[in-house]
């Protein structure tokens, strides 16, 4: 099991329909974080499933409910950060200039980021912390998104964030990392931090 700051995840197997089993993320919010932050993470289970499907989001394949938690159940994918790609950590801890980032990649990637963010707006979900660190890609080479959650709770979200990081404007827009508040428009900074990231750091 792997233990976040706000959620728990980890492996596990649900049966496809072609008779074999399929690999899956669980994913659960702690008690503890429920009532620490007072997120609506039930709320957001009922939500998040209403989503169409997307190539831009991590595909939800299912629920599951049990007495002491409802958890969900993510694709698993093997993948990589956006992060990763734009630059190749060595040994030492330097890091150097990927050379396959081409100009057509970085824009079929963030349109693939748009496309994902327009979606969670129109469906009442805020991506606090969107970063190249929170941005998966496939080995096609798409990029998908993760961790959002619903519009009322992102300011909550921030607050126990900033604690655990030394943030700055590069994790969160000026109204969220100073005042605790996080709208569509602290998205679309984040959005602009992720491009500056890829074309300073890719190309």
């Amino acid at each position: 099991m792997k233990r976040g700051l706000l959620y728990n995840r980890w492996m596990g197997s649900i049966a496809a329909s072609n008779l074999s089993n399929k690999n899956v993320v669980i994913s659960t919010v702690s008690d503890a974080t429920l009532q620490e932050t007072g997120i609506h993470w039930n709320e957001f289970i009922k939500r998040v499933l209403e989503l169409p499907f997307s190539g831009s989001l991590v595909k939800i394949e299912g629920i599951w409910i049990d007495p002491a938690h409802n958890y969900l159940l993510y694709e698993y994918m093997i993948c990589e950060t956006l992060r990763a790609k734009i630059t190749d950590v060595q040994p030492t801890g330097a890091s150097r200039k990927s050379d396959t980032l081409t100009a057509s990649k970085v824009k079929h990637f963030f349109l693939d980021i748009i496309q994902g963010i327009e979606l969670l707006h129109s469906y009442g979900f805020l991506h606090p912390g969107l970063s190249t660190k929170k941005i998966l890609i496939t080995k096609h080479g798409v990029c998908k998104l993760y961790d959002f959650c619903l519009s009322y709770d992102a300011s909550k979200i921030v607050a126990l964030k900033k604690p655990q990081t030394m943030s700055s404007l590069n994790d969160f827009a000026p109204e969220a990392l100073f005042r605790n508040e996080y709208t569509q428009k602290s998205d679309v900074w984040s959005l602009a931090v992720v491009l500056w990231e890829v074309l300073s750091a890719g190309m």
